[in-house]
């Protein structure tokens, strides 16, 4: 079975995992890219990196980043007086001045990423959603901020007035991710943050028609029990006006998606969504187990 995942970062590194643990299953995961910034003059592609880790499952404690990792590097920035909020472990970081090199040396993203996952021994493919740039923007009351000022350095704590994705207009899809989502047997949402994790993707339009057109889509809710695990979906989708819970979800998808899958404790949203499939399951993925049970279950096994 060909099925393409959309990922943002832990939540849809932990549910590519559930697919890749399949045997049945060819996995392509397109991945976010708004996150990705230059920091210290390195090419940062969080999401991606997230998504790697995790199906090499070498992933860190919180979901990002590398296990057992050190940040000597990062502490020592701080003796010269430089900005050391972004963490990057000395493990991390020789994926990212590879990446950096490799991409000032003229190769593509998605040519570095592919040499990154076969280095990693992953079996899926692994897409950033566009080789060009593309760049998740918050308004917030000071201003407009990079999604990175918003979520790492101001820690998700402002209210998001609203959001734009730089470069969505003119951006491209990554070589072989329409075919991959034409092709699919089944297009899974991964239960990442919508506004800032899915909808950066969408905005390009090549793919959001994709997804339109394609007759089996899935979203997986990031609510469980009204509220997101980690993280502040919940709190961004209601100020920027979507409904509370499920619903909001489902309207953040509108369109887009042929079956939303609600955590079972959030059943009763179900009654209050209409025009597509409900279905209420136990979709807490922290475990590599769990989430291969979820990824079962969406394919009806």
């Amino acid at each position: 079975m060909r099925i393409v995942v959309l990922s943002g970062g832990v939540g849809g590194a932990r549910m590519a995992r559930g697919f890749a643990g399949l045997a049945d299953a060819e996995l392509t995961v397109l991945v976010n890219v708004g996150d990705d910034a230059d920091n210290h003059g390195l090419r940062i592609s969080p999401d991606l990196d997230t998504v790697v880790y995790t199906l090499a499952g070498v992933e860190g404690p919180h979901g990002w980043g590398r296990a057992s990792d050190t940040f000597s590097l990062n502490e020592e920035l701080a003796r010269f007086g430089m900005d050391n909020t972004f963490q990057l472990g000395d493990r991390d970081l020789a994926l990212k001045l590879f990446r950096t090199h490799a991409m000032a040396n003229g190769s593509k993203l998605s040519e570095v990423t592919a040499l990154v996952a076969e280095s990693f021994g992953i079996g899926a493919e692994i897409l950033p959603v566009t080789d060009d740039r593309l760049r998740t923007m918050i308004e917030i009351a000071d201003g407009w901020v990079t999604f990175q000022d918003y979520f790492v350095a101001r820690r998700f704590e402002d209210e998001v007035l609203a959001v734009s994705y730089e470069g969505a207009d003119t951006a491209r899809p990554v070589p072989g991710a329409l075919a991959a989502i034409g092709q699919a047997d089944l297009v899974v949402i991964a239960p990442s943050n919508p506004p800032l994790s899915v909808w950066p993707m969408t905005a390009i339009h090549e793919i959001r028609e994709a997804l339109a057109h394609h007759p089996k889509v899935t979203a997986v809710s990031p609510l469980i029990g009204g509220a997101t695990v980690k993280g502040p979906a919940d709190r961004v989708m209601a100020s920027l006006g979507l409904p509370k819970g499920n619903v909001g979800v489902a309207e953040a998808y509108a369109g887009l998606i042929d079956r939303l899958v609600i955590d079972v404790t959030d059943g009763d949203d179900a009654s209050s969504i209409d025009d597509i499939e409900v279905m209420a399951t136990d979709i807490l993925i922290k475990e590599p187990d769990a989430a291969v049970r979820l990824a079962r279950e969406l394919i009806g096994q």
